[in-house]
């Protein structure tokens, strides 16, 4: 009886409920509890395009180069209604090139993380458990999850110097992490700050973010462009695009936004490039037009970094920005920006990738 009375007084902590994605969830008021179990049909259909996905990437990605060339409006349409999560991580590698990057320097990766030292560890130290702090797999102080965070950001340090670490580059490298492992995340991150398949994206991270300020200098036009009512508000009440835009660059809206919204972007990103970014930002203000263009400057800084949930619905909001139609006219504001900035095109000196049109 004594025994049984000393057992009862123990509290054990209850484990934290989570998302599918592994979120902590709110005890009270959760949008999960309100969701019905699928149905017989939607598991069916499901299982229907797992097997076209199985089908079009091959075993072990042995199909892939081959379907894409013969059928890339194919590709560019399924992965635009996103990819089967138990099939990202070694899609966004195949989509990204990082695949044949891991392929190409073998034993690269240990010898950084192992045997290198990198200047920005502390940094790191200090950030890491501000990546995704709500999500089970970085919230334990020096767990795995921190642990494979700081090898993958302390070796990318290592291998590119110039660019060493910056904040913003952790939110990119604990998704991809939540996805493959420790190298494959950290070849992938090398695929694109260096540009294996769309345009490098180190500029948003070397010194004075160059990059950063030619992206605020297109969007900002473009935004004036197709949404001139907003534009002259937002010229009015004193906002620019750095104000509200540069995270969504800088972290390809992994930072803020709702991970199945994040992820739907990060599908398109991968095989598209950064103009995803400039058309989700476009169709995010389209979608709260007439709510924008009455706030005044404080109410409108805070709308603009807490969207409200209806508009982070993937299927509501995606659509809505694949009909804004930026490739041509990123590249004129990108030559005008390097004009007014005294800057020589740097893409009339390579050779251009090829990119999916819009």
């Amino acid at each position: 009886m004594e025994k049984k009375r000393v057992d009862e007084s123990v509290q054990v902590p209850a484990p934290p409920r989570v998302d599918r994605f592994g979120f902590a969830k709110p005890e009270h008021n959760s949008p999960d509890r309100l969701v019905k179990s699928k149905s017989a049909f939607e598991y069916q259909r499901e299982e229907r395009r797992l097997r076209k996905w199985r089908k079009m990437i091959g075993v072990g990605g042995s199909d892939w180069k081959h379907y894409v060339r013969r059928k890339s409006h194919v590709v560019k349409r399924r992965i635009r209604k996103g990819i089967p999560d138990c099939l990202r991580g070694l899609v966004w590698q195949l989509i990204s090139g990082s695949r044949d990057l891991l392929l190409m320097n073998p034993g690269v990766y240990e010898q950084l993380v192992i045997y290198e030292t990198s200047a920005s560890e502390l940094d790191i130290i200090r950030d890491i458990s501000r990546t995704f702090p709500s999500h089970v797999f970085y919230q334990q102080r020096h767990g795995p999850g921190q642990r494979s965070l700081y090898n993958v950001l302390k070796a990318y340090s290592v291998y590119d110097r110039e660019v060493g670490y910056v904040q913003g580059m952790g939110f990119l490298a604990g998704l991809l992490l939540l996805y493959m492992s420790e190298e494959d995340a950290f070849w992938l991150l090398v695929a694109l700050l260096k540009g294996a398949v769309h345009a490098p994206m180190e500029g948003l991270y070397l010194e004075g973010l160059p990059l950063v300020q030619q992206y605020m200098f297109q969007f900002d036009h473009l935004m004036r462009e197709y949404l001139p009512k907003i534009g002259e508000h937002f010229t009015q009440e004193m906002i620019n695009p750095s104000m509200y835009a540069s995270q969504w660059f800088i972290t390809v809206f992994s930072y803020s936004f709702p991970f199945h919204l994040a992820l739907r972007i990060w599908d398109v990103f991968l095989y598209e490039g950064v103009k995803i970014v400039f058309k989700v930002g476009l169709a995010l203000l389209k979608y709260c037009h007439d709510d924008l263009v009455k706030l005044p400057f404080e109410k409108l800084i805070h709308f603009l970094r807490n969207f409200p949930d209806d508009a982070m619905n993937p299927d509501k909001l995606l659509p809505m920005a694949y009909s804004f139609k930026v490739s041509k006219r990123l590249e004129e504001l990108k030559q005008e920006y390097e004009k007014k900035n005294g800057k020589v095109a740097e893409s009339q000196l390579k050779q251009k990738q090829p990119q999916p049109a819009d």
